[in-house]
């Protein structure tokens, strides 16, 4: 098969290109490296430096590539910032997906699988699990919930296949720990390393 993976150049998107090419399949990569890095990318696979915002582009592409599966990885995941940000926000996680969404749409994609995040929750009772009605607190959290929302009329409407995963505080190799806004855990590690306070709510 072939994939789409958006956000391959960073943490959760490298591991996933990894594991696509390591089962024989054929990945492209779209990344802004707005989060990523180059030395994230796999060799074996495409890369297109560019921006799921980029509607031409994103319509260029499947056109080009006939994908069988996308792999929405590409988000600006700084919860705690997105009420700053707003416009920022909506127009890089909302809009952003609907443009693949529809272009997987339009090329009668095999599945879309999302990263969406427990952020949806919001500050509901835990511990949470599927069964939790989705409340978010921060603009963060309203743009995966609207995109959850948007593929779950995508699939009544037009019969688009897919996935949503709600990962929460994951970490591991090739983990962002420079950003001070994004993944507990990365923040931690780099405020030991620099040998600073760590910040703790609660």
């Amino acid at each position: 098969m072939k994939a789409l993976v958006t956000g391959g150049a960073g943490f959760i998107g490298s591991h996933v290109s990894r594991e696509l090419l390591k089962a024989g399949h054929s990945v492209v990569i779209l990344d802004d490296l707005s989060g990523g890095r180059l030395d994230n990318l796999p060799s074996e696979a495409t890369f297109v430096n560019a921006s799921v915002t980029d509607h031409s582009l994103v319509e260029s592409l499947f056109a080009q590539h006939t994908f069988d599966y996308v792999f929405h990885m590409a988000a600006y995941a700084a919860e705690g910032l997105s009420h700053h940000i707003r416009r920022f926000n909506y127009k890089n996680n909302v809009i952003g997906s609907v443009n693949l969404i529809n272009a997987a749409v339009n090329t009668d994609v095999k599945c879309f699988v999302f990263t969406s995040s427990i952020a949806v929750y919001g500050n509901g009772e835990m511990p949470f699990d599927e069964g939790h009605h989705p409340m978010p607190e921060d603009p963060y959290g309203v743009a995966k919930l609207a995109v959850e929302q948007d593929l779950r009329i995508a699939q009544s409407t037009f019969g688009l296949p897919y996935v949503i995963l709600r990962p929460h505080n994951v970490y591991g190799e090739r983990q962002n720990i420079v950003d001070r806004y994004r993944n507990v855990v990365g923040i931690f590690m780099r405020q030991v390393l620099q040998q600073d306070p760590m910040t703790i709510f609660g």
